[in-house]
């Protein structure tokens, strides 16, 4: 009795760690669960999906659009955006503001206020149109008018693109690659402006398990706001992380995994080459992970 209880004792203690340690096994992000062990190599990719192209309409149509998708869940609460290297949850304000305005004094129902003086309610700033105004409430359009200095929201259309943050893997034990989709970026775009500013990132595993949700609701409007739309075949259509795993997008390689951290058109422009040439570059990257693949089927 007393050798069996030992036996047992020594079991669970070689068994304990075990389970403790989960995270060094196996990358807690990942939806692909593929063990460190077993990864012949790794390394991670960022791309850069233009939501105008082409080859991307399928997210983006009047039934379902992932950009008012990812914005609703947001706002919502059930999707949390954190920081660029994915450690520090982001308020919503912090994420969707796209410009603070500053605020006028708040209204006061006793003041009287005279032409163009400003107040601020709810958020929002208003201007006086009527002089002796007072004791009206900014609402009222006969008395106020809204502020051309407001505080501004990122809108669905601004969302110009989406950074896609996958770990390329190298199954040795399945003989085959994966990409393991880890992070989706808010690529916004403001108005006049060429430049695509990154708002936040969301866990692709996060996103994956509220659109699963989604597209197996008994509400039919539920399952259309995440439909990638096959414009050439509707039978086809797919949800959002259908689409993502089939590949049926076109990102461009923006960044691959190196010891500094620099996006290529970074490394380029700190070698003094030109930016066309960094565009061929990202290119190429693609070409060469399609090379990478076939020497090891070869091999």
């Amino acid at each position: 009795m007393k050798s069996s209880f030992l036996v047992c004792c020594i079991i669970l203690s070689y068994s304990l760690p075990i389970y403790a340690q989960q995270d060094t096994i196996v990358n807690p992000a990942s939806i692909e669960g593929i063990p460190y062990y077993e990864q012949l190599y790794r390394y991670r990719v960022s791309r850069i999906i233009d939501l105008a192209e082409r080859q991307n309409a399928g997210f983006k149509s009047r039934q379902s659009d992932i950009s008012r998708f990812i914005l609703s869940s947001i706002k919502n609460g059930k999707l949390n955006v954190y920081n660029d290297s994915l450690t520090r949850v982001q308020t919503v304000n912090e994420t969707l503001i796209s410009n603070t305005a500053v605020m006028a004094d708040a209204w006061d129902s006793k003041k009287s206020y005279v032409t163009s003086e400003a107040v601020s309610l709810n958020g929002i700033n208003y201007s006086s149109i009527r002089n002796d105004n007072s004791g009206h409430n900014p609402s009222d359009a006969t008395w106020w008018e809204k502020s051309a200095d407001q505080t501004e929201y990122i809108g669905a259309d601004q969302i110009a693109g989406l950074e896609l943050r996958e770990d390329v893997i190298f199954d040795k034990r399945r003989s085959r690659l994966f990409y393991d989709m880890q992070a989706i970026g808010i690529l916004a775009q403001k108005q006049g402006d060429d430049q695509l500013n990154p708002r936040g990132y969301i866990l692709f595993k996060d996103f994956f398990k509220l659109v699963e949700a989604y597209s197996h609701s008994k509400n039919l409007s539920e399952r259309d706001m995440v439909l990638w739309r096959n414009r050439y075949n509707p039978a086809e259509n797919r949800s959002f992380t259908d689409a993502f795993k089939l590949r049926l997008f076109h990102g461009v390689i923006e960044k691959v995994e190196n010891p500094d951290d620099q996006s290529i058109v970074e490394i380029f422009r700190r070698n003094n080459r030109s930016y066309t040439e960094a565009i061929y570059a990202r290119w190429e990257e693609e070409l060469k992970m399609m090379e990478k693949e076939h020497n090891l089927w070869e091999y």
